[in-house]
């Protein structure tokens, strides 16, 4: 791998990949959320007749064969065919010339809570029944979690880094951050870099037997962030990523530039195994952190993509929200209500975030009617509202305590 010297310019944002439950069109996923719709659907795909939860916002319109042979498909999870599409699409988009020679200095830093999961699933389920004869070999070298950074690797030649990042709900958003730490320090010229969930059987069925996920017994089922009538979150899949390079590399070879990533921050809350954080100084002092690194004042965040999913979390994060923005300027949102809870779900609101921002947009919560009075002091987007300004910030908390924020800057 080519090592580059230090550099102290910015980081931006070039390419955009998007396997969403509206599709994975950029105009089609910014319209969605924009218009307050939210992608959940009952579940098919395995029976969940013994569960309380039977809904998930599962991806649609998705056809691998648009970036992937049928031959190839046939040793891919979803979570993986998910990931190849998502990298074609940023590099594409990026106009960022890829695949006919191996390239050093182009990688990619992918985060995931499920990847590897479905293949495990399938392998375990043949060799309990079969024995070794009979569990199926060659999906073996599927079972791992960064199966999917891999595969997008290897189909697109990308010799640059190459890293998984597996953090439960703010894998995505800790993979962008670990990406822009690697091109800041010079070790690459550009990096593929954002999150990638399937949903699958078990991954499904022990979040219900947690009893995390929303479920219509003494209520509805649904994704209703900040909402009083809440009752858990909703599973989500799909992937997100975006191209990050050099700004000066960016310029030099004429790219359109989407935004900046001006800093990001992370640490932790302490917490039990599988809890949200019950107190908000945690996430305040990373917003912090975040704000102070991007030279951001609190007064100047235009927008806020909250990491609210329906569940415990979101009135420790209003509180937190409460404490550095107050009522005031910045808007808060989450599309959580729209896509469910994922791995990939930060990186999902960067995306948004550039997408409904250069068009000076604030999509609504969808699912949210009524609003809980912990939230009842933030300027919440209840609709679709113009945009203050381009300043962005964007959280992600984990059950178990982890936390990421960033901070953005969309072009106009």
């Amino acid at each position: 791998m080519v090592t580059y010297a230090r550099v102290s310019t910015g980081i931006v944002i070039t390419g955009l990949g998007i396997v969403s439950p509206f599709g994975t069109s950029p105009d089609s996923f910014r319209d969605a959320l924009i218009a307050g719709r939210h992608g959940l659907a009952p579940v098919t795909a395995f029976d969940t007749s013994s569960c309380r939860a039977h809904c998930a916002a599962l991806v649609t319109d998705f056809d691998p064969t648009r970036w992937l042979p049928l031959l190839k498909l046939r040793r891919m999870d979803a979570a993986g065919q998910y990931a190849v599409a998502l990298a074609r699409q940023a590099l594409d988009d990026a106009g960022v010339p890829y695949g006919e020679t191996p390239d050093d200095d182009l990688g990619i830093v992918l985060g995931t809570y499920t990847a590897g999961g479905q293949p495990t699933e399938e392998f375990l389920r043949g060799l309990f029944a079969l024995g070794p004869t009979g569990a199926p070999a060659l999906i073996f070298n599927a079972t791992v979690a960064n199966i999917a950074a891999s595969l997008a690797g290897l189909e697109m030649k990308l010799r640059g880094p190459n890293a998984t990042i597996s953090q439960k709900e703010v894998s995505g958003l800790a993979a962008i951050a670990h990406a822009s730490d690697i091109l800041r320090r010079g070790r690459a010229r550009a990096l593929v870099t954002g999150g990638v969930d399937a949903v699958y059987q078990v991954f499904y069925r022990v979040h219900d037997r947690f009893g995390v996920l929303s479920h219509a017994n003494g209520g509805s089922e649904g994704s209703r962030p900040f909402d009083a009538t809440r009752n858990g979150f909703v599973l989500g899949e799909g992937g997100f990523v975006v191209l990050l390079e050099r700004e000066q590399d960016a310029r030099a070879r004429g790219a359109r530039i989407y935004g900046s990533l001006l800093a990001t921050a992370a640490g932790g809350a302490s917490v039990g195994l599988n809890q949200w954080p019950d107190r908000p100084e945690p996430l305040t002092r990373i917003m912090a952190q975040a704000l102070a690194q991007a030279h951001v004042r609190p007064e100047a965040v235009d927008v806020v993509y909250a990491a609210a999913n329906s569940s415990a979390l979101d009135g420790v994060e209003a509180k937190a929200l409460e404490s550095m923005f107050g009522s005031g300027h910045a808007i808060i949102t989450t599309i959580k209500g729209a896509l469910g809870e994922s791995g990939a779900a930060g990186a999902a609101s960067c995306v948004a975030a550039l997408l409904c921002g250069h068009i000076g947009s604030v999509p609504p919560i969808a699912g949210l009617q009524q609003v809980d009075p912990l939230c009842a002091k933030l300027r919440l987007a209840r609709r679709a509202e113009a945009a203050p300004g381009p300043v962005v910030l964007v959280n992600s908390v984990a059950s178990g305590g982890a936390l990421v924020s960033a901070v953005l800057r969309v072009s106009g």
